[in-house]
């Protein structure tokens, strides 16, 4: 009889450190959005890694839960097997300390990863970095990666499947997110919205899912906006704006559901 392993792994950082990027990786499934603007994650993602063995639950957190009252609360139950603690090359100031002093009360393994190893050209000063973090966290595992262009990230799943506990697995083998169809669908559009659009305006709209029937092939979407100069810009000259939402956002559907779709999208001032 083939034994089964399961664990729980949350994985915490700053805003736009990674953890998105990090988490499509491991989950093998592009399930949360990335972006270069601060606070692309507003809520808790599932992301599940399954293979006939082990099976791996990773919680990607927003980047804004760096009070010490809601890690505390995050972390009290101790419930998560491993803490994935996401740097970004050699940051540090009050928010990864407040990380740092919970998890010297807490009773959970922190794998540490230093990201975007790749925009670091004097590598000289990740050694007295390693040393400062080893005086401040009680490490498990230390990664050094870059997650954008999967460097040196394959020897994470050695680590965790390594040290899982032996257990029955939680979620059925094809599960791959919580987040809905629809959720996934409003997220895809959102992220092509932060790409081709600048400042605050990604902000300012909400997407609403108003007809959405995949078996049909055809996605409809509204974009809920409240000044009309705000539609002039998502628009944009020659309508160059929406073309671009609209056309990247159908593909990137495309390839998450593995079919053909259409999107439709209108704009509308709320």
């Amino acid at each position: 009889m083939i034994s089964s392993y399961y664990g729980s792994i949350l994985l915490l950082g700053r805003t736009n450190v990674g953890k998105s990027t990090l988490l499509n990786f491991l989950v093998k499934k592009k399930i949360s959005i990335t972006s270069h603007k601060k606070n692309t994650t507003n809520n808790n993602i599932i992301g599940v890694y399954n293979n006939d063995i082990y099976q791996i639950e990773f919680i990607d957190t927003p980047g804004n839960i760096f009070s010490k009252n809601k890690i505390f609360n995050l972390l009290k139950n101790n419930k998560y097997d491993f803490i994935l603690f996401i740097l970004d090359k050699n940051k540090w100031n009050y928010i990864e300390e407040n990380f740092t002093k919970i998890f010297s009360k807490i009773n959970i393994p922190i794998i540490l990863i230093i990201n975007k190893v790749d925009q670091i050209k004097n590598k000289n000063i990740l050694l007295p970095y390693i040393n400062f973090l080893k005086k401040k966290i009680n490490i498990f595992y230390l990664f050094i990666i870059s997650a954008k262009y999967k460097l040196y990230t394959n020897n994470i799943y050695d680590i965790i499947c390594s040290n899982l506990p032996k257990k029955k697995h939680l979620y059925p083998k094809n599960y791959i997110t919580d987040q809905t169809d629809q959720v996934i669908i409003k997220e895809i559009i959102r992220e092509n919205i932060m790409k081709f659009l600048h400042k605050e305006i990604p902000y300012l709209i909400k997407i609403k899912v108003i007809f959405s029937k995949i078996l049909l092939n055809e996605i409809n979407i509204i974009f809920l906006v409240k000044k009309i100069n705000h539609k002039k810009i998502i628009i944009g000259k020659n309508s160059n704006n929406i073309k671009l939402i609209k056309n990247r956002s159908e593909q990137n559907i495309e390839k998450f559901f593995k079919k053909k779709l259409k999107l439709n999208i209108w704009i509308k001032i709320q």
